[in-house]
């Protein structure tokens, strides 16, 4: 029996009837050629771990910019967070392990440097250039279709992308249903913020990102001196007092209230109090003034990059008649940035200067500010 023959019948006599399995993948944008040794879904996974946009997550802030504390969570370990739980759920509901891992290492790819701090700052320069709304869902379905190395793109399955582009970790419901009628092959980025997943998988991801954030963030909160606030009795006599309890809480409830049914959902206790914690971190942590207090000067940063980068890109024909003044390693990073990419005309100058921020790391994008606007040049 080969390998994806024992793939399916583990997962017939094995997954529940609501799981996606392996085999019905309803494939990809582009087609690749069987593997005999992996899934569809394993391959994701594979593909996922080793691109660039990946590694890049690794020195993306996940809330703090803080590059001499390597104790505080950055968007790789969130995304690691994310499909860790995803799978402890999965396991225990008979769904596609897999599949929800896949989608949750690829969930943020598109997430820009600096946190919520610089996907506002982008949603803003998306507004005054006349583009789409930035939402990083959207922007990290861009990646997996458009984002090229050595002229190919990651091309995940289309259960995958579903789940990546209405993954949606803003918006916190205590029950949430796959939408199993839509066309997940005509899924795209319009989709972010507005459509429900297709596969309960999926929904688990939608949940697990929430879980995996909110304590954490507060114990890096303590942990970065922002606060010393302790968490209010009615959160903790509920969740827990620590991030580990606080996980465990959540994992054990959404376990329990989704068994043999076609949703993933949370008590109205442990919702409740996951609402209360959200809330105590959104007033406390993400508009705590230290925290809102970077903003101005990411925000000139970021406007200063995105608008030479902008002036480069119509001067030199995005990049086919290079200029002697446009010159360093930032520029050349972009020039092999456009040429990779391989844009088509109808693309906006401003689109493609939004790609190449969106996928800088904070490390990055202050080193090309420094390059470009805080050395001297030689006398």
């Amino acid at each position: 029996m080969d390998y994806i023959q024992l793939v399916k019948t583990r997962e017939e006599k094995y997954l529940s009837r609501k799981a996606k399995r392996s085999t019905e993948s309803l494939g990809r944008k582009h087609l690749l050629n069987p593997d005999p040794n992996r899934t569809e879904f394993e391959r994701d996974t594979t593909r996922i771990l080793h691109s660039l946009p990946f590694r890049r997550l690794r020195n993306k802030a996940q809330v703090f910019y803080a590059p001499k504390n390597d104790h505080l969570c950055t968007r790789m370990e969130h995304a690691l967070h994310v499909a860790s739980i995803s799978s402890t759920i999965c396991n225990h509901l008979r769904l596609n392990v897999d599949l929800a891992e896949a989608i949750a290492l690829a969930h943020d790819l598109g997430h820009p440097p600096f946190g919520h701090i610089g996907e506002q700052i982008l949603r803003n320069l998306h507004k005054k250039n006349r583009l789409p709304p930035f939402k990083h869902e959207a922007q990290s379905l861009r990646v997996i279709d458009r984002f090229k190395t050595k002229g190919e793109a990651l091309n995940l399955t289309y259960e995958v992308r579903d789940g990546v582009v209405c993954h949606c970790g803003e918006k916190f419901l205590q029950k949430l249903r796959p939408d199993r009628k839509k066309d997940i092959t005509e899924v795209e980025v319009n989709a972010a913020r507005r459509q429900r997943p297709a596969t309960l998988e999926a929904c688990v991801v939608r949940f697990a990102d929430v879980i995996s954030y909110v304590g954490r963030d507060y114990e890096d909160a303590i942990q970065a001196k922002i606060i010393d606030t302790p968490l209010p009795f009615e959160i903790t006599q509920v969740l827990g007092d620590t991030n580990s309890r606080i996980i465990g809480t959540a994992i054990r409830d959404i376990i329990q209230n989704s068994r043999r049914v076609d949703a993933i959902r949370m008590s109205q206790e442990v919702f409740s109090a996951m609402n209360a914690l959200l809330e105590f971190n959104i007033e406390n942590i993400y508009n705590n003034s230290r925290i809102r207090g970077q903003y101005n000067r990411i925000e000139q940063m970021l406007s200063d990059l995105f608008y030479f980068f902008l002036e480069v890109v119509q001067e030199t024909g995005r990049g086919k008649r290079k200029k002697r003044y446009y010159h360093g390693t930032a520029i050349d990073v972009f020039y092999e940035f456009l040429m990779d990419m391989q844009y088509a005309d109808g693309e906006p100058d401003a689109q493609i200067v939004s790609d190449f921020i969106a996928g800088m790391t904070d490390t990055f994008a202050t080193r090309t500010y420094q390059e470009l606007f805080l050395v001297s040049p030689p006398a």
